[in-house]
C-alpha cells in the first residue's frame, strides 16, 4: 500500500474534485484537443455536462459541477515514466492517463504501461487505439488482466472522454481515499494492539505479583499456625526429653552400682588367692549385691534403654513432623502420600486436641496424589484445630469428645473427611465461614484466614473442593476433595467443574 500524502488526502477530501491528468501521445494535436475537451474550452462544454448528468441520472448536475482536471503531456513513453516518477516523488501523483498505442520510435503503449505500472500501480490508464493495431487478446497477454485498463476505440467522443476522465479519476480518488483509510486503520490497529500487549504485560505482571503475595500469605499463616502451636509442641517435645533424662540419671546410677558391685568380685577373686576364707568373701560379695540392688538394675536397664530410644524417637518424630509442616517447600505439584501427610498434622497439632478429644482415624488406601502437600498440610492442621475448638466450645471433655479422620478414592479424586461432635455453626454464619476475616472465635483465638486460605488452596490451587456439612449441637464434617493427577498450568480451576 503507497504511504497517502497529505496532497492525496487533500484530494481525496469531499468536495474537492480537482485531478491530474498526463496525457501521452506523439503527436502535439491530440494534446491539444484533450485540453479542449477536459478544460472545458470547447464551446460544448455546458451541453456535455447536461449528457453527462443526463447519462448518470444527475439531472441536477449543471456546469458548475464538473470536476477541474489537471492536464500535464508526454510525447513518448519514456518521457511519460519520467513524470509520473517525479510526481510520486512530489506527492502528486496522476490519477489517470490517456495512452496513445503507437508512438514511434519509442515504446508503444502497452510497454509504457507495463512500465508505468511498475512505478505507480494506482494509476488509471486509457489506451486510445484502433482495434487492427494490437488485437484484445494481445494487450491481455502482454499486460495481463486488470480493473485499470479501458480501451478508448479511435475515433472516440468527446463525451466519452469526458466521462472516462470524471469515472476513472473519480474511482482513483475513491481508491486512495480508501488506502488512506485503510493505512489510518491499521495504524489504528496497531496502536490499539500495541496497548492491549502493554495492557497485557502489565496484567501478567499483576498477576505474577498476586501470585508471590497469595504464596507468601500462605506460608505466613502456615508460620503463624507453627508460632500458635510452639507452646503445645514445645511441651509435646518436653515430655519424652524428660523420661530421657530419667532414664539417663537412672543408667548413670546403675553404672555406679554396677561399678561398686564389680569391684567386690575383684577383691573376692583376690582374697581367694590370698586363701582368705570363703565364707567372709561371699557375705562381702552378697552385701555389695544387695547395696546395688543388681536384680532391680538387671529388670530396670532395659527398660531404661527402651524408654531412653522411644523418647529419643518421639522426638525425631515431632521434629520431622515440625520440618515437613512449616518448610517452605517448592511451589511445584509432587506426588505425595495423603495419608502420612496427615499423621505429620496429628503429630504437630497433638497438644492443641489431647485433652479435648480422642483421634479415630479411618485411613483407606490412596494413590499418591499430586499437590502441594506443605499446602495440604496446612488445611488439615486448619480442620483439625477448628474441630478441636468446636469440641471446646461445646464443653464435652476428652472422653466424650471425638475428631474422626477418614480418607477415601472417590473416582478419580481422593476424599479427606474430617469430622468433631462439637458445637456445629449456626445457620447465620455457615454461609461466611469461607470468608477472609471472618470469625466466630474470641480476639486472639483465630484471625479468619484459616479457612479462607483453605478453600483458596483446595479449589483455585488444588482444582479440587471444599465444603462442609454440619448440625448445631451435633457438629461439623468437612470433606476435602483433591483430584489425584492433580492440575495443569492453565488448566480450570473450579472445584467440581474440574473434578
Amino acid at each position: 500500500m503507497r504511504e497517502m500524502s497529505p496532497t492525496v488526502g487533500d484530494i481525496g477530501s469531499v468536495g474537492v474534485r480537482h485531478r491530474r491528468i498526463l496525457v501521452i501521445d506523439d503527436n502535439p494535436a491530440i494534446h491539444e484537443d484533450f485540453r479542449k475537451i477536459l478544460c472545458g474550452a470547447m464551446p460544448t462544454a455546458d451541453a456535455l455536462s447536461r449528457s453527462e448528468a443526463a447519462f448518470f441520472g444527475n439531472a441536477d448536475r449543471g456546469a458548475g459541477d464538473a470536476p477541474t482536471f489537471e492536464i500535464d503531456s508526454a510525447f513518448q513513453g519514456q518521457e511519460a515514466l519520467e513524470r509520473i516518477t517525479s510526481a510520486l516523488k512530489q506527492n502528486r501523483p496522476y490519477a489517470m492517463a490517456f495512452m496513445d498505442m503507437r508512438m514511434p520510435p519509442g515504446w508503444d503503449g502497452i510497454e509504457t504501461a507495463a512500465r508505468v505500472w511498475q512505478q505507480d500501480p494506482h494509476l488509471q490508464i486509457v489506451l486510445c487505439t484502433a482495434y487492427s493495431e494490437c488485437s484484445w487478446e494481445d494487450m491481455r497477454a502482454r499486460l495481463g488482466r486488470s480493473d485499470r485498463l479501458v480501451i478508448l476505440k479511435k475515433p472516440f467522443d468527446n463525451v466519452e472522454v469526458l466521462q472516462l476522465a470524471d469515472a476513472l479519476t473519480e474511482k482513483w480518488r475513491a481508491t486512495e481515499q480508501a488506502a488512506f483509510k485503510m493505512s489510518a486503520l491499521e495504524q489504528a490497529v496497531e496502536e490499539r494492539t500495541r496497548e492491549i500487549r502493554e495492557a497485557n504485560r502489565a496484567l501478567l505482571a499483576e498477576i505474577s505479583e498476586r501470585k508471590l503475595l497469595e504464596n507468601q500469605l500462605v506460608q505466613a499463616q502456615k508460620l503463624e499456625s507453627v508460632g500458635q502451636l510452639a507452646a503445645g509442641i514445645a511441651h509435646e517435645i518436653n515430655t519424652p526429653i524428660q523420661y530421657i533424662g530419667d532414664s539417663v540419671e537412672f543408667l548413670r546410677f546403675a553404672v555406679v552400682s554396677i561399678d561398686a558391685v564389680l569391684a567386690e568380685y575383684r577383691q573376692a577373686f583376690a582374697a581367694v588367692s590370698g586363701s582368705e576364707p570363703a565364707r567372709a568373701m561371699f557375705d562381702r560379695v552378697r552385701a555389695a549385691e544387695e547395696l546395688a540392688e543388681l536384680d532391680f538394675l538387671r529388670e530396670e536397664m532395659p527398660r531404661a534403654f527402651d524408654r531412653t530410644i522411644d523418647g529419643v524417637t518421639r522426638v525425631a518424630r515431632i521434629v520431622r513432623a515440625m520440618k515437613e509442616f512449616s518448610f517452605p517447600d517448592a511451589h511445584e505439584h509432587r506426588y505425595a502420600n495423603i495419608n502420612q501427610a496427615l499423621e505429620t498434622t496429628l503429630v504437630v497439632a497433638h497438644n492443641e486436641y489431647k485433652l479435648l478429644a480422642r483421634i479415630e482415624t479411618d485411613f483407606g488406601e490412596l494413590p499418591d496424589v499430586k499437590c502441594n502437600i506443605s499446602e495440604l498440610n496446612q488445611v488439615f492442621l486448619n480442620l483439625i484445630v477448628n474441630a478441636a475448638h468446636a469440641i471446646q466450645d461445646s464443653g464435652k471433655d476428652a472422653t466424650a469428645g471425638v475428631i474422626g479422620i477418614r480418607t477415601a478414592t472417590a473416582g478419580r479424586l481422593v476424599e479427606i473427611a474430617i469430622r468433631d461432635n462439637g458445637c456445629g455453626i449456626p445457620p447465620e454464619a455457615a454461609n461466611k465461614v469461607f470468608d477472609p476475616f471472618f470469625t466466630t472465635k474470641e480476639v486472639g483465638r483465630g484471625t479468619g484466614q484459616g479457612l479462607a486460605i483453605a478453600r483458596a488452596t483446595v479449589v483455585t490451587r488444588h482444582g479440587g473442593e471444599l465444603r462442609f456439612e454440619t448440625e448445631v449441637g451435633r457438629g461439623t464434617t468437612f470433606f476435602v476433595r483433591v483430584p489425584i493427577e492433580g492440575i495443569e498450568e492453565g488448566e480450570c480451576q473450579g472445584g467440581a467443574a474440574c473434578a
